[in-house]
């Protein structure tokens, strides 16, 4: 689809940067041709500078960055020629306070984005999104890493937000539906969701679910016992079926890190079996056995984030715990059931190598054997 930013400004420009890095083609255009010329030839082949009426044309997806009054004027204007096409509103109307801040120019109660969908001609559809961050964390947020920022956006037809999602996407960010256009106060400047509201900054996709749905007293329990059964499970006999139970606390695309004397990462249901085998050849279980220590769980939605504490106890001559850890796990729920799909185990510094060496050495081995 051709997607046009109509406002070559702070979020326009900023925008379209970050969509000509995904690869995506833009139009770019707004009262100043010569403006989004130049910002064109900066962005290379994949941006083009054209008219107002050219954007209007050519584009199925219109991003109206420009101001409020603006876009109501560009509604206006164009009626029934931007039917059948996407239009995308990440307009936050505020001006200076006179004190160094700002204030809305709406209603405290009021939403552009609702202001804006009473005028859309018909035919046409509206997405809010691209306006919960500032131009400067639009820039430096975008492909953020290990975990990407969330783009939240506001949508009544589901194709159009579907159609919106893919762009935010290629900006660079990870796309989030808050709800339908009713919802839009939330990601507009002083709302709840917005970068400067109770936000405060860019978040991941666990930190806004966390404020979307938080997680409840439920899915906190049924974590927590995902966490014991591992390590039950661990202690079981390293038979194929015994491993079988281990592998039913993973979704089949699940990946597991180990850092301890080297690292190594597992992949999928073999991968597993293969650090279930692993795990038997370190902790033999006639010498030790496994317990869980503090935990912590964080998210909302579907998905949890969750670090918790591994202790490997001795058996023998009642020496206790003898080596711990750390779990840095990422559960995911699909169909009412919560599973790992990424776990991460750092060691502490206290492994004792004179109890656990001679396992360590065979670890290969046992590897193959198992």
């Amino acid at each position: 689809m051709t997607t046009a930013i109509i406002g070559t400004g702070n979020i326009g420009g900023r925008l379209a940067a970050d969509l000509v890095a995904g690869g995506a083609e833009v139009l770019l255009a707004g009262r100043d041709l010569a403006g989004a010329k130049s910002l064109a030839d900066s962005l290379g082949t994949l941006a083009t500078a054209v008219t107002v009426d050219e954007a209007v044309e050519q584009a199925d997806v219109i991003v109206l960055a420009v101001w409020l009054d603006a876009a109501k004027e560009l509604l206006a204007r164009y009626g029934d020629r931007l039917s059948g096409k996407v239009l995308v509103d990440p307009s936050n109307p505020i001006a200076p306070d006179g004190d160094g801040g700002f204030v809305k120019t709406i209603g405290a109660e009021e939403s552009s984005g609702l202001l804006l969908a009473a005028l859309v001609p018909a035919g046409a559809t509206l997405v809010k999104a691209f306006g919960t961050l500032s131009a400067g964390t639009l820039s430096a947020a975008s492909r953020r890493t290990p975990e990407p920022a969330v783009g939240f956006y506001a949508a009544d037809d589901a194709t159009a937000g579907e159609v919106v999602a893919r762009l935010i996407t290629a900006a660079g960010f990870d796309p989030v539906r808050i709800g339908g256009l009713d919802q839009s106060i939330r990601i507009e400047v002083f709302g709840d969701l917005h970068e400067f509201g109770a936000l405060g900054k860019a978040v991941n996709r666990a930190e806004a679910l966390a404020v979307l749905s938080p997680l409840t007293a439920v899915d906190r329990f049924e974590i927590f016992e995902q966490l014991a059964l591992h390590q039950r499970r661990i202690d079981n006999d390293a038979s194929r079926a015994s491993a079988d139970k281990y592998l039913d606390l993973y979704w089949p695309e699940a990946t597991f890190t180990v850092h301890d004397l080297r690292t190594r990462t597992f992949t999928g249901p073999e991968g597993l079996k293969s650090l279930y085998d692993y795990a038997h050849s370190v902790f033999p279980l006639e010498k030790w056995f496994h317990d869980v220590g503090w935990f912590e769980i964080d998210g909302g939605g579907d998905t949890a984030v969750v670090s918790w504490r591994w202790l490997v106890n001795w058996k023998e001559g009642n020496q206790g715990v003898v080596s711990t850890g750390t779990y840095q796990d990422r559960f995911e729920r699909r169909a009412g059931v919560w599973k790992v799909i990424e776990r991460v185990s750092d060691i502490d510094p206290n492994w004792p190598a004179a109890l656990f060496q001679p396992y360590v050495d065979r670890q290969d081995e046992l590897f193959i054997a198992s």
